[in-house]
Parts: C-alpha cells; structure tokens; sequence
C-alpha cells in the first residue's frame, strides 16, 4: 500500500494514534485537507484525524464522534496543531474555502475540521 495519503501527507500521520492500524478516512475530507495544505503553503501538523472505535472511547471522544472510523463509516474529520505560522482565525476561514462544515474552535492548541453534511460550529 502506498505509503502517501495525498501528495502531503502520510498515511502515519492520519492513521489511529492507538497503532492498530485503522486508515478509514474519506477520500473528500483528505482532498479539502490537501488543498487547505496547498492554500497555506506550509506543512499542517495532524494531532488526531482516524480512530478506531476503542481508541475514540478511550480519548473520551464521542460516540458518534467525526474522528471514529469504520470501514463503513470511514472518519471525516481532522484536529489541525495551531504552531504559530497560522493564525486560529485565517485558518478557520480556510476550513470553510475548501468546504469544511464541521468547526471546533474552542480549543487553545488546535482547530477541528470536518466533511460532515451540515454547519455545525462549536
């Protein structure tokens, strides 16, 4: 299997954190993550992208999280690191240019992205 989930990412770096090797993302998701990486023209640290539905419990994520993945249920959503190179708000309004819906922007270190159906903002 190819090792590159798109042209900048690999598949290490969206797989499951637990290791068990579960890679079910959408393929949409990981081409608006790919062109939000080509608009900011740098790379994009992924802190959490697919997780198995042990490791989505044991991160306290929830049930229907946009992170847990199944093969018929592939994840949808990403937790992009905030590094200082991109400010929380350019970012966010990137998420939106490339047809993110999900939004989680609460959060101190990192900003939520996901390819779910409808607008939901938390």
């Amino acid at each position: 299997m190819n090792k590159f989930a798109s042209t900048s990412f690999l598949w290490t770096e969206l797989e499951c954190k637990c290791g068990c090797g579960n890679r079910y993302i959408q393929r949409d998701a990981i081409n608006k993550l790919q062109l939000m990486r080509n608009l900011i023209g740098k790379p994009i640290i992924i802190n959490s992208a697919a997780r198995c539905p042990i490791h989505n419990t044991t991160v306290g994520g929830a049930p229907k999280s946009q992170h847990r993945a199944t093969e018929s249920r592939p994840s949808t959503a990403f937790d992009i690191a905030l590094n200082g190179y991109i400010s929380k708000h350019d970012l966010i309004t990137l998420a939106k240019q490339v047809g993110f819906k999900g939004l989680g922007t609460k959060y101190n270190s990192f900003v939520h992205v996901d390819n779910r159906k409808f607008p939901a903002l938390w």
